[in-house]
């Protein structure tokens, strides 16, 4: 009977597939941004002519702070859907209790995200360390 889960060498051809950025997962997140009330401060692309992430800042203004929300919603849904390091959005708050501005900072695939050393003690991993 065959088994559902992918076998390890479709897992590793799947994340080399995910590893660069499509035309068409790049005009998801123009599209999501179309609809989206946050203004868009900031755009990197890295990894050249063969992209591999996409970084962006976006502002919300006023009454329109609680809809970055929605947009970490999509940020998760785009992840789920075309891999990608998840770093956790940067988010600044400008007033409090009420926000006259949200900024937020979104990474897309992959940017610049560094994987946790192995430290040379056997069994621990990371900063941490898990086991030993």
């Amino acid at each position: 009977m065959a088994s559902k889960e992918k076998r390890g060498s479709e897992k590793v051809m799947a994340a080399w597939k995910a590893r660069a950025l499509t035309e068409e997962s790049v005009r998801e997140i123009a599209a999501a941004l179309e609809k989206s009330p946050a203004t868009v401060e900031g755009a990197n692309v890295v990894g050249g002519e063969h992209a591999t992430g996409l970084s962006l800042s976006l502002r919300y203004d006023g009454d329109d702070g609680p809809w970055c929300g929605n947009d970490i919603l999509f940020w998760l849904r785009w992840h789920l859907s075309h891999g990608g390091v998840i770093r956790p959005p940067r988010i600044i708050i400008n007033g409090i209790p009420f926000p006259d501005l949200v900024r937020m900072e979104l990474d897309f695939g992959h940017v610049g995200a560094e994987l946790p050393a192995v430290q040379d003690r056997p069994g621990s991993l990371g900063a941490g360390g898990i086991g030993g």
